[in-house]
């Protein structure tokens, strides 16, 4: 049963059946109660009205009087009869009703006490009998015991608890098949979005679809977010990864074109040629595989602490420039986090911290904050190196991160961290801004975005 809609409607089937079949046993066991506490009262009522109108008849006999209260006591076969007899003795009347009933009742009742009990005769026939024990007292002052007993056929009873039954049980049956189809029809329109994105992804897969649109339903909206996100960090990657061989086939064409020419000359091979073009060789594959490997943010990615990287980064460009008693003041909330790997983070702010170190004339400052919009779940992150040396002049900022690009030649570098920094921040999808600091040089800022 892998179909979620299958199992929410075997599920939602089995406790509908569960709770309708425990409403249907509450409201029998209901029915049951109040039809037999009525036909008690009947019976109670009936032997009440009996004892109110009994009185000796010549021969002595303990009889009710002429008029019956229930008329059905005048009825044959009317189900409703009524006994009078002493308590240890044989009947002495019995209503016109229970003529052909073989119907004995012999409970040894005591005065003052009322016994109500089920009775079966010979033919199958199921009664309710209801006695009630009564000292009468004589005109001779004597007391003398009776037994006063009113039973109903119980047939009738169970023809209407069976058709009560029956129509409850239908009712259920009914109600039960609408409701079904209600959730049949409510899962189906529940659904239609968890199918949307199935047919979705399959698009994808046939490279008929590039991403998932982006009108979800709430619960389903952080799930095509994140499916989103990993499908463009993967197309990026791949994206890097060939714009990668193209650029390492192209920059070796020309050490290996010189090498060629090397070895086809007929003058003796130069070696000092040779090195030189294999050690430009080998720093262009070092620097496309470095390239290649720089980490982009991934969906699920764990959120790296901020302030003590950078706080490490601090002590360790106050060793490296000791003996410029440079301030370096590191200013980032301890709580501040943000999805991406230590390396690239050092790599990042490393970078600008060692330029403005070696620009600086007394204080570097570096600050990280978090960048909150209303469409992210999770906040971005801005970067800051400031400094409070000359700084870069507004036409020249762009320039300047070119790769290989110096302002200064007397400052000792090779023109290529802010290059580093563009490409490692672009391929977090974020971007490198320079500006003129408050301190009185260049900031450098880097924005990082959220999800």
């Amino acid at each position: 049963m892998k179909s979620l809609g299958v199992r929410l409607l075997v599920t939602l089937s089995a406790l509908l059946i569960v709770g309708f079949g425990l409403t249907i046993a509450a409201l029998d066991f209901s029915f049951r109660g109040l039809a037999e506490r009525s036909r008690r009262e009947v019976l109670d009522a009936n032997v009440d009205a009996l004892i109110a109108g009994a009185d000796f008849d010549r021969s002595g006999r303990l009889v009710p009087a002429e008029q019956l209260p229930e008329p059905r006591l005048n009825t044959p076969g009317s189900g409703l009869v009524a006994m009078i007899r002493p308590r240890h003795g044989t009947e002495s009347w019995r209503s016109p009703s229970a003529v052909g009933l073989a119907l004995k009742v012999e409970d040894d009742v005591r005065p003052g006490e009322r016994r109500a009990r089920r009775l079966t005769t010979p033919d199958g026939t199921r009664f309710l009998v209801y006695s009630l024990g009564v000292a009468w007292e004589t005109t001779r002052g004597k007391s003398r015991e009776y037994v006063f007993t009113a039973a109903e056929s119980l047939e009738p009873y169970y023809g209407q608890l069976n058709r009560f039954r029956a129509e409850l049980l239908a009712g259920f049956v009914v109600f039960t098949a609408v409701l079904l189809a209600a959730v049949v029809v409510s899962l189906r329109h529940l659904l239609r979005p968890l199918r949307r994105i199935e047919a979705e992804i399959a698009e994808i897969e046939g490279g008929r679809r590039e991403r998932l649109s982006e009108d979800w339903p709430r619960e389903l909206e952080g799930v095509a977010h994140n499916l989103n996100a990993l499908l463009r960090v993967e197309h990026d990657r791949l994206a890097r990864y060939r714009n990668t061989v193209g650029n390492l086939a192209h920059s070796l064409k020309t050490p290996l074109s010189v090498l060629r020419g090397a070895l086809g000359a007929d003058a003796a091979i130069d070696r000092t040629l040779v090195a030189t073009e294999l050690d430009r060789m080998q720093d262009i594959v070092r620097h496309q595989l470095d390239r290649a490997a720089a980490a982009t943010p991934l969906p699920g990615m764990v959120a790296l602490p901020v302030a003590p990287a950078l706080s490490e980064l601090a002590a360790a460009l106050g060793k490296v420039h000791a003996g410029r008693s440079l301030a370096l003041h590191v200013d980032a909330a301890p709580e501040l986090a943000y999805p991406l790997a230590r390396g690239d983070l050092l790599e990042i702010a490393g970078n600008l911290a060692d330029n403005a170190c070696k620009w600086a004339r007394r204080e570097v400052r570096i600050a990280a904050r978090a960048w909150p919009e209303a469409e992210w779940r999770r906040p971005g992150l801005v970067l800051s190196v400031a400094d409070d040396g000359p700084g870069i002049p507004p036409d020249e900022r762009a320039r300047v991160r070119d790769r290989g690009v110096k302002l200064d030649e007397r400052v000792p570098g090779q023109g290529l961290g802010l290059a580093m920094v563009d490409e490692l921040v672009k391929s977090y999808g974020g971007r490198f801004e320079l500006g003129a600091s408050a301190l009185g040089g260049l900031e450098a800022t880097v924005y990082l975005p959220g999800a």
